[in-house]
């Protein structure tokens, strides 16, 4: 037995040592950071590997009796998150476990990376040597399978890249086909069950890729009931195993038909010409820029900003598939595969055609229609990139057939040299240099100051939360120092798991990235939110500095000493925030009456200025105040100093007032009318582009002025039943105002908040039909006023309805919303006026 292994390994040690060698240079210095414990180093900056990090350390609570396996209440405590959904590959998560024992976290991590990219390359090279008959054509096929750019470059967790049970997979069910041996139909069923343990998406893709492939046997194999009793062994066994993994999403009525319908309105596009043109590649880069100058300077641009090109296929691949389905006797053979890499590739294009970044919206293409057929199956595929998984196997066998076909009736030597010369050709086109992540260990020192408090059992609120990324890298601490936290993050994060952070003002202002401070005015909600956490057993917030969007947060803890603060993080006991409810008495009393006001709207594009020509405002006193008002775009004070004006700012305030008055839309003016008049003020500010909409006069002689660009209309800001509406993305419309000419329609919007990914709106007129008849879509800037004109001097005389949308930019996907007067919900759009042309 010893001796057959050994003869074995000598027969396949090409393999054995070519693989690990280009794994280990094309991903270095991956291989060198194994052995270096001094920084917290990631082969990838893409912070999902967070999420894997997680799984190692959720599965060992799960295993010593702390936790369910899908579910957790460490994040998004208390109520928890249910993990049915949740992308998790169960073999890594174990070997993680284990690896973790023996090394550092994250050197188990890059040595994970390494083993899978080789596991998927002797998979393939079993399959390929089995349909070849050819170790050193193998080899090569085995090396696309690993050199692919979704791969090597790192920018996809581990979950996804364990493709090797496709190829596994396939091996056996081919070996079935040839030999009438149900053991390998029931062993191929296995592998592809395992899948889904691995990546619910690899698992689909092998599904696809056997059904493809039994479609194509069917015509030789039809009549003979061995191949029929094999393919019925392959689905029972398949679908015994899977279901040990799929029953908890079914019986999950609620989660499943969310996970379901998460993602059924994106629309996303893949350039075309990604599968060409490759980014990052020092051999190749400054040629594709060269041979792309033939237009504008924009166009090559474009070209070379296509993303990541995950889908790049390789110019020695294309040759070589190109090579091998002209050989006409081969063509038969490889329709099966040259169908496979054609389906994936052209998923991957998404649901409409782009080219060279034009984008033909009408030109629909197969994802669009498969989603809307099948739902339940294409419509969870939220990204059209994922689709490369199911391309590299069958490319990998393609190209390995030309190459078998370009080397036939070579001498010995010259057929191993051009092998190896496709190898060499075929690691330069696809090297990627890494850089990797890092993470300072300093910054994780908070940790060792948290395990010395008194508190019995910590839990933990983490700011800022800016995006999902930072609840990632929140989730990874989690993993160091075990304590729930208020925010989490999973691949998929249900409804519910927000509906505690919505129903706490603390929570919901710093998830909404707003600074919330006791003030007189919402003293009670404040303490309210405060004692519900407490009560629920939160001790800390955590506010990590170098992380951005910590200034649109920082004003919370205004006259609260930090507990604990080392340039990095700062570190407050939860119960320490009742001291902001000790209030300065300003003294000011235009400011008391500024926030008392209903009027008082703020925005980005909205700020306010407070005029005193004799008093300057105390420096801790103004930073109560920038508090106070830190939803605003800016507060600046003015004052003179020997008749020379002098500008006391907070927020993104302006250097001087012509610009203030230039980058703002709404301006709200604060002074009193006993130390100062309308002549002094017009003296060192013009509101030339302004006009007056509304003015409060106080007893005291405190004047409030609100001022609006004049392009705008007064009823967005003076109206007295404004269109209020909140939606799920955190967006706040404030008021919106329509008026009608004869030709034309003006909208103008106003809001009061805006979301933080990229989003857009569409206006749309609908007949008394109900037809749409017009539409005119523009994205949110980061603007609070906005206004859109549209043409409707070719509508026939009727009454017609105005529609708004609001939608993600990136993704397509509409955003739910309430309208605050009626507490009416709506899921799409939201009817805004009644215009009646005659």
């Amino acid at each position: 037995m010893a001796t057959r292994w050994l003869y074995g390994l000598r027969n396949h040690a090409h393999v054995l040592l070519i693989v690990p060698l280009v794994v280990i240079v094309m991903t270095w210095p991956t291989f060198a950071r194994i052995f270096d414990s001094q920084d917290f180093w990631v082969h990838t900056s893409h912070w999902d590997y967070w999420l894997r990090i997680w799984d190692a350390w959720h599965l060992e609570r799960v295993l010593s009796g702390q936790a369910e396996l899908f579910h957790t209440e460490s994040m998004f405590h208390p109520a928890g998150i249910s993990l049915v959904w949740k992308h998790f590959s169960l073999p890594h998560t174990i070997l993680l476990l284990v690896l973790k024992k023996l090394m550092p976290v994250n050197s188990a991590y890059n040595l994970l990376f390494l083993l899978i990219l080789q596991f998927n390359a002797f998979s393939a090279y079993v399959l390929l040597v089995h349909l070849l008959n050819d170790k050193w054509i193998a080899l090569y096929g085995a090396l696309v399978v690993t050199v692919s750019i979704p791969f090597v470059d790192g920018s996809t967790t581990l979950d996804l890249i364990m493709i090797g049970t496709i190829p596994i997979t396939l091996y056996f069910f081919l070996r079935h086909v040839k030999e009438n041996r149900r053991l390998f139909a029931a062993l191929a069923g296995f592998c592809a069950g395992v899948t889904a343990f691995i990546g619910v998406y690899t698992f689909v893709f092998i599904l696809i890729t056997i059904g493809i492939i039994a479609v194509f046997l069917t015509v030789s194999h039809w009549k003979r009931p061995a191949f029929w009793r094999g393919l019925l062994l392959f689905i029972v066994v398949c679908g015994l195993v899977s279901s040990l993994r799929f029953y908890p999403i079914l019986v999950d009525a609620a989660v499943l038909n969310e996970g379901l319908h998460a993602h059924l309105d994106q629309a996303k596009s893949n350039d075309v010409l990604q599968c060409c043109v490759v980014t990052g590649n020092p051999f190749t880069g400054d040629l594709f820029r060269n041979v792309f100058a033939f237009g504008s300077a924009s166009t090559a641009d474009r070209l070379l900003r296509l993303g990541s090109n995950s889908a790049y296929l390789g110019y020695i691949n294309l040759l070589l598939v190109m090579w091998a389905i002209l050989h006409k006797p081969l063509r038969r053979r490889l329709a099966p595969w040259l169908t496979v890499l054609v389906f994936f590739a052209i998923l991957r294009l998404g649901h409409f055609l782009t080219i060279i970044g034009q984008e033909y919206n009408n030109i629909l293409l197969p994802e669009h229609f498969l989603r809307e057929w099948l739902p339940a199956l294409f419509g969870s595929i939220h990204d059209a990139d994922y689709y490369q998984f199911g391309v590299v196997v069958p490319l990998a066998i393609l190209a390995s057939f030309g190459l078998a076909r370009l080397t036939r009736s070579k001498p010995a030597s010259v057929r191993s040299t051009i092998i190896l010369l496709s190898v060499l050709i075929l690691a330069m086109e696809y090297y990627a240099p890494l850089s990797g992540g890092v993470i300072q260990r300093e910054r994780t020192d908070y940790n060792d100051w948290l395990s010395t408090e008194s508190d019995r059992a910590i839990k933990l609120v983490n700011l800022p939360q800016k995006s999902t990324d930072y609840g990632r890298y929140f989730q990874g601490m989690q993993t160091f120092n075990g304590y729930p936290t208020a925010f989490g993050t999973t691949n998929r994060i249900p409804i519910s798991a927000m509906n505690y952070i919505r129903g706490n003002a603390l929570l919901q202002n710093w998830s909404g990235k707003r600074s919330v401070h006791c003030l007189p005015y919402n003293e009670r909600s404040f303490l309210t939110a405060l004692d519900k956490l407490l009560e629920d057993g939160f001790t800390h917030v955590v506010v990590h500095h170098w992380l951005y969007g910590d200034q649109f947060i920082n004003y919370s803890f205004w006259n609260v000493p930090a507990a604990y603060a080392d340039g990095f993080v700062s570190v407050y006991r939860l119960r320490d925030l009742r001291l902001s409810c000790e209030h300065l008495d300003s003294t000011l009393p235009r400011f008391d009456h500024f926030a008392a006001s209903p009027a008082a709207i703020p925005g980005r594009r909205s700020s306010i200025l407070s005029f005193h020509p004799s008093e300057a405002i105390d420096d801790d006193l103004f930073a109560y105040l920038a508090s106070l008002f830190s939803d605003w775009r800016s507060l600046l004070h003015l004052h003179l100093d020997g008749g020379e004006p002098v500008i006391q700012g907070a927020g993104a305030s302006s250097a001087d007032l012509d610009s203030f008055a230039r980058d703002n839309q709404v301006i709200y003016l604060l002074y009193n009318k006993r130390d100062t008049d309308a002549k002094a003020l017009n003296a060192h500010i013009s509101f030339d582009g302004f006009k007056l909409c509304q003015r409060d006069e106080h007893e005291d002689g405190s004047v409030i002025k609100q001022y609006l660009k004049r392009e705008f209309s007064c009823s967005l800001v003076a109206s007295s039943r404004p269109m209020q509406v909140d939606y799920d993305n955190g967006a706040r419309l404030a008021n919106a105002s329509i008026e009608a000419t004869r030709d034309m329609l003006e909208i103008q919007l106003m809001w009061s908040n805006l979301p933080s990914e990229p989003h857009a709106v569409s206006l749309q007129v609908f007949n008394a039909e109900g037809d749409k008849v017009l539409g005119q879509d523009s994205t949110i800037a980061d603007a609070a006023l906005a206004r859109q004109h549209i043409d409707i001097s070719s509508l026939p005389p009727g009454n017609y309805v105005v529609k708004l949308i609001v939608y993600d930019f990136n993704t397509r996907v509409s955003v739910p919303g309430t309208v605050s007067a009626e507490s009416l919900r709506f899921e799409r759009e939201l009817e805004i006026a009644s215009v009646d042309r005659t």
